[in-house]
């Protein structure tokens, strides 16, 4: 993987979500999709992933990594009670900010940064570019099934 490709498979990850949400009206965003996550709360959930990953490079820039690597579920349940009630408009526009923010941390980083997986120890030898995958376009294919019009 390079950073063009890099960027292409965001790119393309973008393209499919695009596709999604363009089908659905807002009532069909704001149905629930699993358990009482609205179509909306998956759109605020991948946000949030999002701007973590943009996050997680500034944090490891600095020598500061997050400490709260492993408890996934407990961080979706929070990054969902903090997003509940933010409205439909807020939400789109929040989390097409956070891909913004995604591609310009993509941009300024430094190829060893994106791609050599000791440069940070914290991500245990993987490079951050498989965080920016995996947050990205690969956690868009993961929840396309509960965004897709029924």
């Amino acid at each position: 993987m390079n950073r063009s490709s890099l960027l292409a498979a965001l790119a393309d990850g973008r393209a499919r979500l695009e596709q999604a949400l363009a089908a659905l009206s807002a009532e069909q965003m704001l149905e629930r999709v699993d358990g009482d996550w609205t179509r909306k709360d998956v759109v605020a959930h991948l946000e949030a992933w999002e701007r973590r990953v943009v996050d997680l490079l500034a944090a490891l820039r600095s020598g500061h990594p997050p400490t709260d690597r492993g408890d996934t579920d407990a961080m979706n349940a929070g990054f969902h009670a903090a997003s509940r009630d933010r409205s439909l408009d807020d939400v789109r526009a929040g989390e097409r900010d956070a891909y913004g923010a995604m591609i310009t941390a993509i941009e300024g980083a430094s190829d060893e940064e994106l791609f050599d997986g000791g440069h940070f120890g914290w991500t245990e030898g993987d490079p951050l570019a498989e965080w920016f995958r995996g947050n990205g376009d690969e956690h868009v294919d993961e929840h396309l099934a509960q965004l897709r019009a029924p």
